[in-house]
């Protein structure tokens, strides 16, 4: 299978990604959902958003422009249950994304981490993960299936030792999730800021190949609240913005932003925070400076 074409792109991407540094693509999955149905429409929204947005950040001076970044389309989804849905992801990442270029990935439901993760520990053995949301997703399954949105770290833990999981910004979850802890690294929003649990974690990281999950509802209802479980006392998109550039003291391989649901914000605030966040990222760990 190839790649379906993103119509639009993303802002500034080409289609064709021989000689980029940079590869943005989609996996428009969404598993099995029982309210706020929507994020498989979060990566052509996010694109769609992401016109809105000036291809420069004054306040890194940087230009996505000067950055050799291509949108190679959406990861083609096949109707089969969650798991051989996301292996058949896992296969094609395998042959779209070579190792040379860093990845930038739109979800679709947070399941999808799991799917690049382990491609990306084929490349990278040492690999660890930080992941940005209001939800730890280390429930052992949920609604009968193990491979589901709240379950997706515990899908990660799989593959990746627990001491190599960072875990910022959670205020919720089920007790499962939480009794006994599952050694992850957790850095709670009710004990810091997101910009000083990135500063703890920055000298430990530093040079180590890191691959950043950022669930859009790890930021506050009140900015994102086209998600599919918004939760109260989120942090702030500057906070996110500080914490993004101390990891920059890793080696930072590709990231994702995951569980945008437009369809619950008919404001269209989310998605052009997202998109926002996107260029913001790729600019804070790539531009050419």
């Amino acid at each position: 299978m190839a790649l379906i074409p993103a119509r639009p792109r993303f802002l500034s991407a080409r289609p064709d990604g021989a000689g980029a540094d940079v590869v943005l693509y989609g996996i428009p999955f969404e598993g099995r959902v029982n309210q706020r149905k929507g994020a498989f429409l979060g990566p052509a929204e996010i694109r769609r958003a992401s016109d809105l947005v000036e291809t420069y950040a004054p306040a890194l001076d940087a230009d996505l422009a000067d950055v050799a970044l291509a949108d190679l389309g959406d990861v083609p989804v096949p109707d089969v249950p969650p798991r051989d849905a996301l292996a058949a992801v896992a296969a094609e990442l395998r042959q779209t994304l070579p190792p040379t270029q860093r990845w930038v990935g739109l979800g679709g439901d947070h399941t999808v981490t799991a799917a690049v993760v382990e491609v990306a520990l084929e490349h990278h053995p040492e690999l660890r993960v930080v992941q940005f949301d209001a939800h730890p997703d280390l429930r052992r399954q949920y609604l009968g299936e193990a491979w589901n949105y709240a379950s997706a770290m515990t899908r990660v833990l799989d593959r990746l030792g627990p001491d190599r999981l960072y875990q910022i910004g959670l205020r919720t979850g089920d007790r499962e999730e939480w009794m006994p802890p599952r050694g992850t690294r957790l850095f709670p929003a009710w004990a810091g800021s997101a910009r000083e649990a990135a500063a703890a974690i920055a000298e430990e990281l530093a040079g180590q190949p890191l691959y950043v999950t950022v669930d859009i509802d790890v930021l506050d209802p009140a900015i994102a609240p086209g998600t599919g479980a918004p939760e109260p006392g989120g942090i702030t998109v500057p906070d996110l913005l500080g914490a993004l550039g101390q990891l920059g003291a890793a080696r930072v391989i590709g990231f994702d932003l995951v569980e945008v649901s437009p369809r619950w914000d008919p404001s269209g605030r989310t998605v052009i925070t997202a998109a926002a966040l996107v260029r913001d990222a790729i600019l804070t760990w790539w531009a050419r400076r």
